[in-house]
């Protein structure tokens, strides 16, 4: 899930999200009314708090709770007014109409929306979407700061295209999940055994293990 739509989520989703965003899933949840969808929001939070904790451990890059929560006051704000309008005899869904030069709305014109809601009019009169990127598309192929280096200090070699480190004194390989700091950790591990009891070029792969490993 990289697209946060508020249009997507009900008046209650959205009320009880702004209040949820950014809590631990399991504790969010506990106080779910009961005319919200587990289904529904679930996936949310549980996208929103893997970003926190990228963010937190791996310097992720995204929009932050601050921006879904804007999205969802924008959200809400707009529904209301649009429930005012229409007692006023407007439009229910302005956005799904186009305009003409005396102000009189034409349902699915060139320029509306169709389907469903995805715009509003901001105070400059020009149409805004309500969906935002939780990663934003200029962040492009974000991978764990581990990942990174082909070479790091001491002599291993990561390779990030097969995701494997290997020693350079006999090509011994280790592979680990790019995702998992753990695993990446797991298969240094596994490197530091194969250096430290290495029979071959022993002199070689000791030498490797203290600069890399510190002993």
């Amino acid at each position: 899930m990289n697209i946060f739509d508020p249009v997507k989520f009900s008046i209650e989703e959205n009320t009880f999200l702004k209040e949820a965003l950014g809590q631990p899933v399991i504790v969010a949840l506990r106080t779910k009314p009961a005319d919200v969808n587990v289904k529904a929001v679930k996936p949310l939070l549980d996208r929103v708090q893997e970003l926190v904790d990228l963010e937190k451990h791996a310097g992720a890059v995204w929009c932050g709770v601050d921006a879904i929560k804007k999205a969802i006051d924008t959200y809400l704000a707009e529904a209301d007014k649009w429930s005012l309008d229409q007692r006023r005899g407007r439009p229910r869904f302005p956005s799904m109409h186009s305009y003409d030069s005396r102000g009189n709305p034409h349902r699915g014109a060139p320029g509306a929306d169709s389907d469903q809601v995805k715009t509003y009019f901001g105070d400059d009169g020009q149409r805004h979407t309500f969906a935002i990127e939780l990663i934003p598309t200029n962040v492009v192929d974000w991978k764990p700061e581990w990942t990174e280096a082909d070479r790091p200090k001491g002599g291993l070699r990561v390779d990030k295209e097969v995701n494997r480190i290997e020693c350079t004194i006999c090509g011994h390989t280790e592979s680990y999940n790019p995702e998992s700091r753990g695993s990446y950790n797991a298969a240094r591990g596994r490197i530091s055994k194969h250096l430290r009891n290495a029979k071959d070029e022993v002199e070689a792969h000791r030498e490797l293990h203290t600069n890399e490993f510190g002993g």
